[in-house]
C-alpha cells in the first residue's frame, strides 16, 4: 500500500524546473488561503446572527454524546494518510488546493444565505485546528452548519488519491465522522448529506477546467477522472 510514496521525491525534482507548475502552485496556495481567510472571518461576523433551529428527525434518535476525539483521531489520520499520497501527484496536489478554495467559497455563501441556529442539545466539538484558526477566546464559532467542512474535505480528499486502499480507508473515515458528528449533535442530517455533493462539483469543475494539462510527472500511473 505504502509501496508507491517512494516515488515522492521522485515526482518532484520532475517538477522543480516547470514553469508552468510553480505558477499554479503560487496561485493555488494563494486563492486556498485567500479563501479560508475570508471563510473565517464571516463565520467570526455571522455567529451573532440569528438562525432557524432545525428539527431533525435522525438527530432526535441521537442522544447527543461527545465523540470529539474519536472524530479528530479519524479524520486527522485520514487527511495526513491522504496528503502523503497526493504528494506522489504534483498535478493533483495543484488542483486539489484549488478545488479546496471553490469547497470553502461555496460553503461561505451557502452559510450566508442558509442561517441555522447549532442543532438541539449540540455538544461542542473540540478540533485543535478550528481552535488555532476559527475560534477566538471571545467567539466560539458554532454556526457554520450548511454545509459540513469535515465531510467536504473528507470526500475531497477521498476523489483526489489515486491508491485505492487508501481511497477505501478515507471514505470508510467520511462515513464514521459524518455519523459521528451528527451523533454530537455538531450538524444537521441536511448538512452531512449536502457535503459530498458540493465536493464532487468542485473535484469535477477543476478537473473539467484543467482537461487538457498536468503539471508534474504521474509516474506512469492512472488517474481516476
Amino acid at each position: 500500500m505504502f509501496s508507491e510514496l517512494k516515488y515522492i521525491p521522485e515526482a518532484w525534482r520532475n517538477v522543480r524546473g516547470s514553469k508552468s507548475f510553480r505558477n499554479q502552485l503560487i496561485f493555488s496556495l494563494l486563492i486556498f488561503v485567500i479563501a479560508n481567510l475570508h471563510n473565517f472571518h464571516c463565520m467570526r461576523m455571522w455567529q451573532q446572527r440569528p438562525g432557524v433551529q432545525i428539527n431533525d428527525m435522525l438527530l432526535n434518535m441521537m442522544h447527543p454524546v461527545n465523540l470529539s476525539f474519536p472524530i479528530f483521531c479519524v479524520e486527522y489520520t485520514a487527511m495526513l494518510l491522504a496528503v502523503a499520497f497526493i504528494l506522489v501527484y504534483p498535478d493533483r496536489l495543484v488542483k486539489g488546493l484549488q478545488m479546496f478554495a471553490i469547497v470553502v467559497f461555496a460553503r461561505t455563501v451557502s452559510i450566508y444565505l442558509v442561517a441555522l441556529e447549532p442543532p438541539k442539545d449540540m455538544v461542542p466539538l473540540w478540533d485543535p485546528m478550528a481552535n488555532f484558526f476559527l475560534h477566538t477566546p471571545n467567539v466560539f464559532v458554532s454556526k457554520d452548519l450548511f454545509f459540513s467542512g469535515h465531510v467536504a474535505a473528507l470526500v475531497l480528499l477521498g476523489l483526489l488519491v489515486v491508491n485505492k486502499y487508501a481511497k477505501a480507508w478515507i471514505f470508510v473515515s467520511t462515513i464514521l465522522v459524518g455519523i459521528m458528528i451528527m451523533w454530537q449533535h455538531v450538524h444537521y442530517s441536511t448538512d452531512v448529506i449536502f457535503a459530498p455533493l458540493a465536493s464532487y462539483i468542485a473535484y469535477k469543475f477543476v478537473i473539467y477546467i484543467h482537461r487538457e494539462t498536468q503539471y508534474g510527472l504521474e509516474l506512469g500511473m492512472n488517474e481516476d477522472q
